[in-house]
């Protein structure tokens, strides 16, 4: 049932709005190992700035609850809370940074300036999404003002998290502030423009004669160490990594043995008898069960089909089973046929009392909102035309109250259990009081779909699980195997005589959580970064949730520039490349020495001709793709000249400048200017926090923490 009043349910509105504003939130698993290591009780360093690993599980937590009241889920799960770690990392570094730069240009969020986010005619987005009609999606400034009144008398958990969205407009506000500071800085001179302008306006028709690398097999292509040496030494910046780590790893599978599959077959018999004559059902499952009892009435044709013939002609008591589904022993036994509508409708004037946190400014107790409840059921049920009237006026749900307290249709079973049952057991027409964890209700039925058969049916279920002596059994296994290896040539020979499979992990990050094929394997990627292990280590037993994981350091890719060995593999293709280019680039300076020679020697060398109009600002050469530096020797040559062979990405190039056609003349550069200052200053919106980072010192202790 919706109810505007209960800001527990704009909240979660708020937290997702506050999300994008302050940047990405970030880090890591779950929250109980949070005693610092090593001695030391820094989460992390920025600029000399310690983060106190205290402070930033404090920031955690209200970030984990702000989840929580977002998705309506109170328990999430592992995984979700290491993105939300992850997140709080980035939110607090990109906080540090956003302080220490607006404290040096001294910029400040006035209380007057702050006010007019809040309460003024065209208040922050926050504002505005946090308290918008979720039915209607209009914002009213009314609910603002009532809602701060009585600030000091709501609940104080709602008081904190409007405090939060208060901060967080602060921050915005700053964030605004300092990234308009940056964009307004930037100034565009006329001769850029103009250079921008001819760049994008002067186009040369041009030939071009290619010599594709394709043209030479790569087997006959023989590479010396000197050749890679020389292409590393040249090119090495490019291929600047982030820390990274490889392993490889066999994986021990916990699961149920025979003997435990033939234990558990036999605990069910016994249980299919004693589930047959059980005289309370609910309790009965309640405490024999893996799954806990479920109320819900079915209709035909929306349980499995092997129960649906069974239960929808049969009398209440029949068992059935048991049977395996969803790796589990099912007993089920129909405890009760009815024929109840599939959907009802219904109207509703709500009386809350304070404590229902329905309403933060009602402040009547539940014996006056029970006479107030008596009351209005008196004057509606004495006029029925003045329910729409009080429903609009003096209804706690403010929802409801814009449509005259009309819920619409629901289906039996959505409300909650005590309003659901007062509906479905009255007649249409029907005005009665129902109290629920609201409030009270005057609810008026208005309506009921024609009845239809359902049954409840209760289930008794046992998961096929391993025992605890087939868990101690395969972990003794894993461990024999750890031990066993010592090294990474007996991790593989081990592999190979056992029949194991060996999987790999390529390229780790010390921020992951999982690895390919295993989830939650937070402790394996720490374990990969220990700086006391290296390459060929052999990791502990791991628990990894319905196995155990035994690891092998295959390598460690440190930050900064990687080594020779490390990058061999992937540059081989281009170090190949440029060995084809001598050899191109010396027949063709053989075969063609001038312009004269270009018609014979290209035809001679079997190279490909081109024509096209070529601008300088393009990045694309017609036929080739992306070759920069063929298209900036172009643009070098005077009309008619030759250029010498060029080595481009997919081709050794000739190139001849035919006639150069200038941009037409112009004095306005307005719009270029534009153009330039608009594509600042999207780069300044979306690079400014990393520009700050690159230049930052940054300490990240994370790793000894989580």
């Amino acid at each position: 049932m919706a109810l505007i009043g209960d800001i527990r349910k704009r909240s979660g509105l708020l937290v997702a709005i506050i999300g994008i504003a302050l940047a990405a939130f970030i880090l890591g698993d779950l929250l109980s190992n949070r005693s610092p290591r090593r001695g030391i009780n820094n989460i992390g360093e920025v600029n000399g700035e310690k983060i106190l690993a205290t402070t930033f599980n404090q920031r955690v937590d209200e970030n984990l609850e702000a989840r929580k009241q977002n998705t309506g889920n109170e328990n999430l799960s592992a995984d979700e809370q290491f993105q939300i770690r992850q997140q709080t990392w980035e939110q607090v570094v990109n906080e540090t940074l956003l302080q220490e730069e607006v404290a040096k240009l001294g910029l400040t969020v006035s209380k007057q300036e702050l006010d007019d986010q809040i309460r003024g005619k065209n208040p922050h987005m926050y504002i505005q999404q946090s308290f918008r009609d979720p039915q209607t999606g209009a914002f009213d400034p009314a609910n603002v003002l009532s809602f701060l009144q009585n600030l000091d008398n709501v609940d104080p958990q709602m008081k904190q998290r409007y405090l939060t969205i208060e901060k967080a407009i602060k921050e915005d506000r700053l964030n605004t502030k300092y990234r308009n500071l940056v964009t307004k800085g930037f100034y565009v001179p006329a001769a850029f423009a103009k250079r921008d302008y001819e760049a994008r306006n002067t186009k040369i028709n041009a030939r071009y004669y290619g010599a594709a690398y394709t043209s030479i097999a790569d087997s006959v292509v023989t590479l010396t160490d000197a050749d890679y040496e020389k292409f590393y030494k040249e090119n090495k910046h490019k291929y600047q990594q982030e820390a990274s780590r490889d392993i490889e790893y066999v994986t021990f599978d916990i699961l149920p043995s025979e003997e435990d599959r033939a234990k558990i077959a036999a605990e069910v018999q016994q249980l299919y008898t004693e589930f047959a004559t059980a005289e309370n059902i609910v309790s009965f499952v309640n405490t024999t069960s893996d799954e806990r009892y479920d109320s819900t009435w079915m209709k035909k044709g929306s349980i499995p089909y092997q129960l649906d013939s069974i239960m929808f002609n049969s009398a209440p008591g029949v068992t059935f089973g048991p049977y395996i589904e969803n790796n589990a022993y099912t007993i089920a036994r129909l405890v009760d046929v009815q024929s109840r509508p599939d959907s009802l409708k219904a109207s509703h004037i709500l009386v809350s009392w304070a404590g229902t946190n329905v309403n933060p400014a009602t402040t009547i107790t539940k014996i006056q909102a029970s006479q107030k409840a008596d009351s209005i059921l008196s004057v509606v049920k004495g006029n029925s035309a003045k329910f729409d009237e009080i429903a609009s006026t003096m209804n706690d749900d403010e929802t409801a109250a814009k449509s005259k307290g009309d819920l619409n249709w629901f289906a039996d079973g959505a409300m909650v259990p005590q309003f659901n049952s007062a509906v479905l057991n009255g007649k249409v027409g029907d005005v009665l009081k129902v109290e629920t964890q609201f409030g009270y209700h005057i609810v008026k039925i208005t309506g009921k779909t024609a009845p239809v058969k359902k049954v409840r049916i209760a289930y008794v279920k046992r998961n096929l699980e391993p025992s605890s002596r087939t868990i101690q059994d395969v972990y003794t296994l894993a461990s024999q195997f750890a031990i066993e290896s010592k090294d990474a040539e007996g991790f593989n020979k081990l592999i190979d005589e056992r029949g194991y499979t060996r999987r790999l992990a390529e390229r780790i990050s010390i921020e992951q959580n999982n690895i390919p094929g295993i989830t939650q394997a937070r402790e394996v990627v720490r374990w990969s970064f220990d700086e006391k292990n290296e390459i060929g280590a052999i990791s502990p037993v791991f628990d990894l949730e319905g196995r155990y994981m035994v690891a092998l350091l295959k390598e460690k890719r440190e930050k900064g520039f990687p080594t020779l060995e490390q990058v061999k593999e992937f540059i081989e293709p281009l170090v190949k490349r440029d060995k084809k280019a001598e050899t191109l680039i010396a027949e063709i300076n053989k075969e063609i020495k001038s312009i004269a020679d270009l018609n014979k020697g290209y035809l001679a060398l079997g190279m490909k001709a081109d024509t096209n109009e070529v601008a300088f600002a393009a990045s694309n050469l017609p036929g080739y793709g992306k070759e920069d530096e063929a298209i900036g020797i172009l643009f070098t040559l005077k009309e008619g000249q030759m250029s010498k062979p060029v080595k481009g990405n997919q081709a050794v190039f000739v190139l001849v400048a035919d006639k150069v056609n200038a941009a037409a003349p112009k004095d306005d550069f307005t719009a270029e200017k534009r153009m330039i200052s608009n594509a600042f200053r999207t780069r300044a919106q979306r690079d400014v926090t990393d520009a700050l980072k690159r230049k930052a010192e940054i300490e990240d202790n994370r790793l000894m923490f989580y």
